[in-house]
């Protein structure tokens, strides 16, 4: 597409130098303006930059790739939906891998929980031992005759 100017000077077998002292007007110009065409957008001949003999392939292809041709090539274009295939794919991978980290925040916050509610459990358990505990002793004081008092011990004497 873009590279019209090249494949010519490739075709005529002009040299690098000769290739430089080629002139980057457009001769139809003036009469492309007459006829109502717009000589900006005029598909004559484009002159480029001359490329190194060793790296004609390489700078075709990075042109190519650059000027957006690649995209308006036909295997690229039977391609898209594939493309976009895999894009819906990602996007599900990117969805899942969020709903699997909140389901992790939620349960370690959900074990956390049950940790806190595992301890409380526990301290309710040792008061109610304690309180079981006074309660037989105050059972088995009353069977003997003594009773448990509710102020502060004091010395009996003798």
């Amino acid at each position: 597409m873009g590279n019209r100017f090249r494949e010519k000077v490739v075709e005529e077998g002009l040299t690098g130098e000769q290739e430089s002292t080629v002139q980057t007007h457009n001769t139809a110009a003036p009469q492309q303006m007459a006829a109502g065409q717009d000589p900006f957008f005029a598909h004559d001949e484009v002159m480029e930059r001359p490329t190194r003999e060793g790296g004609g392939k390489a700078a075709k292809r990075v042109a190519k790739v650059l000027g957006g041709d690649v995209l308006a090539d036909k295997m690229v274009l039977r391609q898209i939906p594939l493309l976009l295939l895999c894009l819906l794919f990602l996007l599900l991978l990117v969805a899942n891998r969020y709903r699997v980290e909140s389901l992790s925040r939620e349960k370690m916050a959900t074990e956390e929980r049950i940790n806190d509610l595992r301890e409380h459990r526990i301290q309710m358990l040792k008061h109610y031992q304690e309180n079981v505990k006074i309660s037989h002793i105050a059972d088995d004081l009353k069977e003997t005759g003594v009773g448990i008092t509710n102020g502060p011990p004091y010395e009996i004497e003798k």
